[in-house]
């Protein structure tokens, strides 16, 4: 049976900030910027859709269609030109290594057009790209979508001079394919087939992880930062004592790709004293809640996908107490950490470190999908915290 505060806490009762990303619909209290003109996202029909400017991306399952959340990415720029024109002239197939290949256009992409193209005839190891266009300045990450036709098709990976191929089965469905490249050696992108058909779109190459595609013309494109924040008096913020959670997913894309190294769901200002969050490392297991003055950790409590956790804070501007549970584990406490100046705004899927703190010095971006976002006015009891943070689908 529930204890009244556990009632409250699951059913949102005596919460003052109730956000709900699945809804596609963005609450009024939130201000949301991005300044490039074009950003893609999943849409409800599965479909790769394009967002304009200032527009929030409600990303979704291309498989299933559920509603996966708020996209939040930090810039990226795709290296490549003529992300979808494979055969244009200085196009993507000069940029790439892009041989051995029979273009054949006009079939139906994952953008629900007609601009993939499809392999015909091909050659026991076509290439698609080489170590002279993925560079060795810094980790870079080529992807493209690929969909077998016919045959039993694979697409192979290698960055060790050559050798020690990664194969993977290209699928009959549309599938995004990865590979990043982390060493200075040779590096291979190859489909392996023999002379089955294989359509492809998309492709992209960018620093760091890989992001939501950016589509391309005769130059390369970048796609600016999300920018999403509130206001800590718009929701009820206090300083005697609260609680947060939030859900979101990780993995996938999971690069925040500006200053820091972490992926951050949510933080009030981190300068200044002004700091709570809660936040994982790229590729990480552990999920922290961070203040000013140090974190309470929780080692292999963060998991691919679909992630829940909750933090507690006893006091502001004084030593206080920092309690975390991530996924239903047992909570953790720290009755050592301090919270100093009262911050001024809550960061949906980054920090901000500098001023004007809604948006100035970006770092740690989520890179991932924000999906729902609490605050309670009070401390909730650590069994609450653990249940509401139980990880079901």
């Amino acid at each position: 049976m529930f204890t009244s505060m556990m009632r409250r806490a699951l059913y949102a009762d005596d919460s003052t900030l109730n956000l709900d990303f699945t809804t596609g619909v963005l609450d009024s209290r939130l201000t949301f910027t991005r300044s490039s003109t074009t950003a893609t996202y999943i849409d409800s029909n599965g479909y790769v859709a394009s967002a304009s400017t200032d527009v929030p991306r409600f990303d979704h399952d291309p498989t299933t269609l559920a509603p996966r959340g708020l996209l939040i990415e930090a810039q990226a720029t795709n290296l490549l030109n003529w992300s979808e024109s494979f055969a244009t002239t200085g196009g993507t197939n000069n940029n790439w290594g892009y041989t051995d290949i029979s273009d054949v256009g006009g079939k139906a992409d994952p953008a629900n057009g007609t601009t993939a193209i499809e392999l015909e005839a091909l050659n026991a190891n076509a290439t698609l790209i080489s170590s002279a266009a993925i560079g060795t300045s810094a980790a870079r990450t080529f992807s493209v979508w690929l969909r077998r036709v016919s045959g039993t098709g694979n697409i192979q990976y290698t960055q060790n001079n050559g050798t020690n191929w990664t194969t993977q089965a290209i699928t009959s469905t549309w599938t995004r394919y990865s590979f990043t490249h982390t060493v200075d050696h040779q590096v291979g992108i190859r489909i392996v087939t023999s002379g089955d058909a294989i359509e492809m779109w998309g492709a992209q190459l960018e620093e760091g992880g890989a992001s939501s595609y950016i589509p391309t013309g005769a130059s390369q494109v970048t796609r600016n930062s999300d920018i999403c924040y509130l206001a800590n008096t718009d929701y009820g913020f206090t300083t005697t004592g609260g609680t947060y959670f939030v859900e979101w997913e990780r993995g996938e894309y999971d690069n925040p790709n500006v200053a820091g190294t972490s992926c951050f769901p949510f933080s009030t200002d981190y300068a200044s004293g002004r700091w709570l969050a809660i936040f994982t490392s790229p590729g990480g297991t552990t999920t922290s809640a961070g203040s000013w003055s140090g974190q309470v950790n929780q080692n292999s409590t963060a998991v691919a996908g679909r992630n829940r956790a909750a933090v507690s804070y006893a006091g502001w501007n004084a030593p206080t107490t920092l309690t975390l549970s991530a996924n239903g584990s047992s909570p953790t406490s720290n009755a050592s950490m301090t919270l100093g100046t009262t911050p001024t705004y809550l960061m949906i899927g980054a920090a901000s470190s500098s001023a004007p703190y809604n948006g100035g010095g970006l770092r740690d971006i989520l890179g991932n999908r924000v999906r729902r976002l609490k605050y309670w006015p009070f401390v909730l009891p650590s069994a609450t915290l653990q249940s509401i943070t139980v990880n079901t689908p």
